[in-house]
């Protein structure tokens, strides 16, 4: 197993053991994963949102240094460091989002593994610290609200357990709003957006405008379809990790204001 891992299958055993449930666990790995991260995550969170309260001032010297690239883009780092900002961190939050979901799914699947009986008791304990391995009578329960973790909403469907179905289409349509929800925090408000569009002629504004309003929406839908094909433990973390990333932003747009 990858060193990168292991963490990960050690903390969900960990939390699986304190709280005897693995739903319950998954939940608590994932919010203790977005606490560790916050201190490297807050100051990228607070550059993106004063990144998008600048689009008006960046707008004004776009017209101002209008068929000047080198004058623009030298202004433009001036304004930047007179505001404190460093333009390239803002994509920070969701390249490690991107990490950890992998490392996260990786794990997951270590541990599916074992409740599928695709792997012994003996070859999990080789990547357990000796406090978290497992006894030769362990059973895994993988039940979370009356749902078996290891399946995907599309599995259950195809099965016909239309009751089993409410909890992957909670986590689905959650994960999907709680997306919609983030975004919208980190855009511009709706009449900057539209005065800078007016106020300048060039048409790439309002291409820019509609690509932001158009990914407002695509992330939702990329959610729902690629989440029918993930282990209702993956959405769960997803729906969790997107609830508090999104609480995140508003505490930082309450600081910033």
């Amino acid at each position: 197993m990858n060193l990168f891992i292991s963490p990960f299958v050690n903390a969900l055993f960990g939390f699986y053991y304190l709280t005897g449930n693995f739903g319950w666990s998954i939940i608590i790995v994932t919010i203790l994963i977005k606490a560790i991260l916050m201190p490297l995550v807050w100051p990228s969170m607070k550059n993106a949102n004063k990144m998008r309260d600048l689009q008006p001032k960046l707008k004004k010297l776009q017209e101002k240094y209008k068929g000047k690239k080198e004058e623009l883009a030298k202004a433009q780092m001036e304004l930047y460091k007179q505001e404190g900002i460093n333009p390239l961190s803002g994509c920070l939050p969701q390249i490690l989002q991107i990490a950890v979901l992998l490392l996260f799914f990786s794990a997951f699947n270590n541990v599916s593994m074992l409740a599928e009986k695709k792997i012994n008791i003996e070859t999990m304990n080789k990547n357990l610290i000796p406090a978290f391995q497992l006894k030769s009578d362990f059973k895994f329960n993988v039940d979370f609200i009356g749902s078996d973790l290891t399946l995907t909403p599309a599995k259950i469907f195809n099965s016909g357990w239309t009751v089993a179905l409410v909890l992957p289409m909670i986590l689905l349509l959650g994960s999907a709003i709680l997306q919609y929800l983030g975004s919208k925090v980190m855009m511009p408000s709706p009449k900057v957006d539209e005065n800078i569009t007016k106020k300048t002629e060039n048409k790439e504004d309002d291409m820019m405008s509609a690509m932001r309003t158009q990914s407002l929406y695509m992330m939702p839908a990329m959610t729902l379809f690629i989440g029918w094909n993930f282990s209702l433990g993956i959405l769960l973390y997803w729906f969790v990790n997107s609830l508090t990333m999104w609480l995140q932003q508003l505490i930082v747009n309450k600081f910033n204001k």
